[in-house]
């Protein structure tokens, strides 16, 4: 450590060791600390009747008279040397450290900033659109996905491999499939999406077997025909013979000669159209009920309203039917009545509870 100038260091030495020659302590017995004797005088006089060595004037001498000290550095004072010292050396990475020179510092410009700011600007706006930009692919794929299947299905369906080649016909006994297939032949070489259904509609309705039917297309080129007969259920007296006819007065045939096994639906003379008509429906619908094997019994049946039929059996009996409730009782009332009563001529079952025989 350098010396300031102006300092005669002698002098100062004399003066602390004059004032350490005041204050002598008494080493402690057990190693403590020291403490004065009982011939000194309290420290806070010792302090009072210290020299005024410090403050005494010193002598300046100039640079030309100042001497170098002669003698060893004292060892308060002396510096070690780390390079022949091992114990001088640091024992820790932390006790050396090495000064690097610090790195120039980038100049800033304007731009440079401007550039900076815009980069940081689009970081961040990717950061808070990050979820939406995801949620916006996933829509994107998805809707992507839908388009293509979409698109392939039309293409594919569109193509000549889709084209119909073949019509089956299910459910025909009366109705002659070979003419149900001729009949649609005009649709084959279509594909089986743009199929035209309203003109298979008016190809079957030509058909009076045909009740009902359904279509169902069965890639890759066969349309499947599904068909409900209509059921003969009665005859109807024409001037051309005897008209075959369902519940819904359908005519499915027309013979010169009765068929047999359908009953006779008869009318009063004179009965006008309308009048008919009802009576038509209401000799239809009991008939439609009666349970199996009883129709093939009925010679004719007429009517007089709705809950007025009567029945007339091969056997030459008539039967009072009524309306067409209840027919399965109707029936059981009436076999136990022919069974009890075998020689009446007629049994009136249109009250099923209470049942009447002549």
């Amino acid at each position: 450590m350098k010396r300031p100038q102006g300092v005669d260091t002698a002098t100062a030495r004399r003066a602390m060791q004059g004032g350490a020659r005041t204050r002598q302590a008494v080493p402690a017995k057990d190693g403590g600390e020291s403490r004065p004797s009982a011939g000194d005088p309290p420290r806070s006089a010792a302090r009072r009747a210290e020299p005024e060595a410090v403050t005494a004037p010193i002598p300046v001498s100039t640079a030309s008279t100042r001497q170098p000290q002669s003698g060893p550095t004292p060892k308060s004072r002396r510096r070690p040397d780390t390079a022949t010292d091992p114990a001088a050396q640091p024992t820790s990475p932390r006790a050396t450290v090495v000064d690097e020179p610090a790195a120039p510092s980038p100049v800033v410009t304007p731009k440079s900033a401007a550039r900076r700011r815009k980069r940081y600007e689009r970081a961040e706006l990717k950061r808070f659109t990050r979820a939406s930009r995801r949620r916006r692919m996933a829509w994107l794929i998805g809707i992507g996905s839908v388009v293509i299947v979409l698109l392939g299905a039309v293409l594919v369906s569109i193509s000549p491999l889709m084209a119909l080649r073949t019509i089956d016909v299910v459910g025909a006994q009366r109705v002659d499939a070979a003419a149900v297939r001729q009949a649609l032949g005009g649709q084959v070489g279509t594909p089986l999406p743009l199929l035209d259904y309203s003109k298979i509609h008016d190809e079957l309705g030509k058909f009076a077997l045909i009740r009902s039917y359904s279509t169902e297309a069965d890639p890759p080129g066969t349309l499947v025909v599904r068909i409900v007969e209509r059921t003969p259920l009665a005859l109807l007296k024409a001037s051309d013979g005897f008209q075959l006819v369902d519940q819904a007065g359908v005519v499915m045939q027309t013979t010169p000669g009765r068929p047999g096994g359908y009953p006779l639906i008869s009318f009063p003379d004179g009965a006008s159209k309308s009048t008919r008509q009802s009576e038509f429906a209401a000799s239809a619908a009991v008939l439609a009920a009666l349970p199996d094997g009883m129709l093939a019994t009925v010679a004719t049946a007429s009517a007089t309203g709705e809950e007025d039929v009567t029945l007339k059996l091969s056997s030459g009996v008539t039967v009072v039917w009524g309306g067409p409730d209840d027919a399965e009782l109707k029936s059981t009332v009436l076999g136990d009545l022919v069974k009890g009563a075998p020689h009446a001529s007629l049994y009136d079952v249109s009250a099923p509870n209470s049942p009447v025989t002549r």
